[in-house]
């Protein structure tokens, strides 16, 4: 399956991509560090799975995603964040994204995330299920 990566740290890019790439059944099929280039490449490559990092420049991460979910409705995006916000997990549950996963999160839960979102499915960890519910 083909994954877009979206984050502004490049480092974070790579290793993403890395972690992505050493699997049998997925590739990285483009990269973009800001909003404006992640709409640009989405439109151009219609990835399978987008890893989204909710706090981009240019273009927010919310604004991507709520851009792309109007354009493409069936668009399977997961959002990443180091951001401990519960309204963000919200908002992104609310405009569309199938998964989020708190940064922390990552090592655990990126590819069975990716798996479970590819296949139509949605992904959110306990920990992020439980904050939900536990703060309204």
């Amino acid at each position: 399956m083909g994954v877009l990566v979206v984050d502004d740290h490049a480092g974070m890019r790579e290793g993403l991509s890395a972690v992505v790439n050493a699997q049998e059944d997925m590739m990285v099929v483009g990269e973009a560090p800001n909003g404006q280039e992640a709409l640009k490449q989405f439109r151009a490559l219609q990835p399978e799975v987008t890893l989204l990092d909710w706090n981009l420049p240019i273009i927010r991460g919310e604004q991507v995603l709520e851009t792309l979910i109007r354009e493409f409705p069936n668009a399977r995006f997961i959002v990443i964040t180091a951001l401990n916000d519960d309204d963000c997990f919200r908002r992104a549950l609310c405009l569309g994204a199938r998964a989020c996963l708190h940064k922390d999160m990552l090592r655990r839960e990126l590819l069975p995330a990716i798996r479970a979102v590819h296949q139509g499915q949605r992904y959110i960890p306990d920990k992020i299920t439980n904050r939900l519910k536990n703060n309204g």
